[in-house]
């Protein structure tokens, strides 16, 4: 029986090629919300192993706010290699979600795209809450997890295991540094200057209205991705 500790992670980590991985204590986290979802999906769940694959940058600096009808758009290859990466990630998360299972012990590997109530473009499963209770990061003011390492060019998937794995311990600091760059930046002006004590403010229906018209997005991703780099200078 395999011992589910740091060294354990690390293993995982490096068997299945992801740049960032935590978990996050379903009975312990002292989270409703998490023991709540988590138990609606897998019941008796213990732990939710958060799996993350960066984004590069070279892509995230291809992205525009619009085009013309028909019109050829270097973001769209921004759209091919998160593809790739979501890919990755399957592989990934159901890779180690096999080895547990091995294991004798029942889990559930997620989609790298979350099944999302579209009427208010609320996830099943937040997989940025559940990685922000594993030390991955913090929500941002775009609602996107900003890490440490790439800022909010990251990809995420889960996984929910009954095996009790060592979890990772909560960061202590807010990544987000409200420069406000994803608000000033957002083309359907979704993202909305947030109230004390939240962390962003979203009007759903703008946003799902721009997606819906077929453009790429993703543009608060940008705007935080060269705001930060500003930072690091």
């Amino acid at each position: 029986m395999a011992k589910f500790d740091r060294d354990f992670l690390e293993e995982m980590k490096r068997m299945f090629n992801v740049e960032l991985l935590g978990v996050a204590s379903v009975t312990k986290s002292g989270s409703k919300e998490l023991k709540k979802y988590a138990n609606a999906l897998l019941p008796g769940a213990r732990s939710v192993v958060v799996l993350g694959k960066e984004i590069f940058q070279e892509m995230v600096a291809l992205l525009g706010t619009s085009k013309e009808v028909g019109e050829a758009f270097s973001g769209d290859y921004f759209l091919t290699h998160t593809e790739y990466i979501n890919g990755r990630l399957t592989n990934a998360v159901h890779g180690m979600a096999g080895f547990l299972r091995d294991q004798g012990y029942r889990t559930l590997p997620m989609p790298t795209v979350a099944p999302t109530d579209q009427r208010f473009l609320k996830a099943v499963f937040s997989y940025k809450h559940a990685a922000e209770l594993a030390g991955l990061g913090t929500t941002g003011r775009h609602t996107m997890l900003i890490t440490p390492e790439f800022g909010s060019r990251i990809k995420l998937t889960c996984l929910l295991t009954e095996a009790t794995l060592e979890p990772t311990p909560k960061s202590r600091k807010n990544y987000c540094i409200k420069c406000n760059a994803c608000i000033k930046a957002c083309p359907s002006e979704a993202l909305q200057i947030p109230k004390k004590g939240q962390a962003y403010a979203m009007n759903p229906y703008a946003c799902r209205t721009y997606r819906v018209a077929g453009l790429t997005c993703s543009v608060c991703m940008k705007a935080c991705d060269e705001s930060q780099s500003k930072r690091r200078v």
